[in-house]
């Protein structure tokens, strides 16, 4: 099932409030997961500076800030990731992104997935995939189609069809894909979704998130 989201209201109550058009999460305790290792492409992406401030800070203050989540952590395969002011929780499997999802999901039940590279994330985009979930997982989908595995609602309805499937495959996006319901974002969103994986790309994150030049 898709569902296309254009530009509208958002209609929230206070900040904090989990939309109250929608059914609240099934265990009430949703928690904001950043996910981050280290990146063959860009070492040490996520200590990087945007207007300011290292990358991963940055979205962890956007999805703290926004009031929806009870708890806010990143969950990091970095041995030595330190960020002030930020929860961090060490990763300790080996594998892919398949496998750090499977041992969040046994650690955290249910959680939004957010990628450590997505600076330019915003409460907007946020707000959308939070008032879009009725228990069931979603995951965004950028607007040329791409799927979003770090940019989704997981819980604990999934893990043992994850598991099942870990067994023979690790393309996360072909299980996302086909086992959660998708959150079609508008054209309006397509540079909130920006991946940081190149030295361009993240010039090009700076640039939309107006940092001054040094």
């Amino acid at each position: 099932m898709k569902v296309k989201f254009l530009s509208w209201g958002l209609g929230f109550g206070s900040v904090g409030d989990w939309p109250t058009c929608f059914k609240k999460p099934k265990s009430g305790n949703v928690r904001a997961v950043i996910f981050a290792k280290q990146s063959e492409r860009l070492p040490g992406k996520h200590m990087m500076d945007i207007c300011g401030q290292p990358m991963i800070k940055r979205i962890y203050d956007t999805l703290l800030c926004t009031g929806f989540f009870n708890d806010t952590l990143i969950y990091s395969k970095y041995s030595d990731l330190d960020v002030s002011g930020c929860k961090i929780e060490r990763d300790r499997t080996q594998g892919t992104l398949i496998d750090s999802l499977l041992s969040a999901i046994a650690e955290y039940d249910e959680f939004l997935a957010v990628g450590g590279d997505l600076p330019l994330l915003d409460r907007k985009t946020i707000s959308i995939i939070v008032r879009s979930y009725h228990n069931d997982p979603i995951v965004a989908i950028n607007p040329d189609g791409t799927v979003e595995p770090l940019l989704a609602i997981y819980n604990d309805s999934i893990y043992d069809d994850l598991l099942s499937y870990s067994r023979s495959s690790k393309r996360i996006y072909e299980f996302v894909g086909k086992r959660f319901r998708h959150i079609v974002l508008d054209s309006e969103f397509s540079s909130k979704l920006l991946n940081v994986n190149t030295v361009e790309d993240l010039k090009m994150a700076r640039k939309l998130a107006g940092c001054r030049e040094v």
